[in-house]
Formats: structure tokens, sequence, C-alpha cells
């Protein structure tokens, strides 16, 4: 099974498409990873205005955690959780789904 990797952020090279509305949401923004066993986890791109995920009350800035898929995240500050940002993926309809390489984010040829 191969790694799924999406970018997330308001660029129109992002897998999953933030609303350009969302100024506080950097182009490129934040990584959903998918890895092998099923997992999800999240990497922060540099963002401008930081990820976070809801911990017990709080926000928790995260650099890279997992998470699971009802976890609550706030990117910049646009609220929205794994499931969403997945369910959004879904709606993209010009495209399939690419499986990136994790470690240089280059698409895996034959893929998409």
């Amino acid at each position: 099974m191969a790694i799924e990797t999406y970018l997330i952020g308001r660029s129109k090279q992002a897998d999953i498409i933030i609303n350009q509305t969302e100024a506080s949401v950097s182009n490129l923004h934040l990584e959903l990873t998918k890895d092998t066993r099923g997992k999800y986890y999240i990497t922060d791109r540099h963002s401008t205005n930081g990820s976070y995920r809801k911990n017990g009350g709080r926000w928790i800035a995260i650099q890279q955690s997992y998470v699971k898929l009802d976890d609550r995240l706030l990117l910049g500050k646009y609220l929205t959780s794994v499931e969403h940002l997945l369910s959004m993926r879904l709606q993209k309809t010009s495209s399939a789904k690419a499986v990136r390489n994790p470690e240089t984010g280059d698409i895996i040829a034959g893929t998409s």
C-alpha cells in the first residue's frame, strides 16, 4: 500500500483547496498523510498563521502530529476537521487522488 499525501491550502496547486477568502490559510499550509497502516498525520508547511489541534479544550500548536478523523483543526483562523478536509478532496471532481513521495512531495508517476 502506498502512502497518500494531500497538500492543503489556498493555492490551485493544492490537492485540497481552501476558499481564497480564508486569508489566514497559507497557499500551501498543511500536508495530510495517510500512512501504510491507515493512520493520518499532518505536517505544517511553515504556514504564516500556524496549525493547531484541539486537545482537552485547548488549541495546541503543531508542526507534525498523528490525528484522528474527528480531530478539530485550526489552520490560521479556518476551523475544520480531518474528516471535513477529506470530504473536500472527494468533492474535487477535476482530478483523482495523488500519491506523493513522502520525502520529496513529488507525485508518483501513474497514480493520478
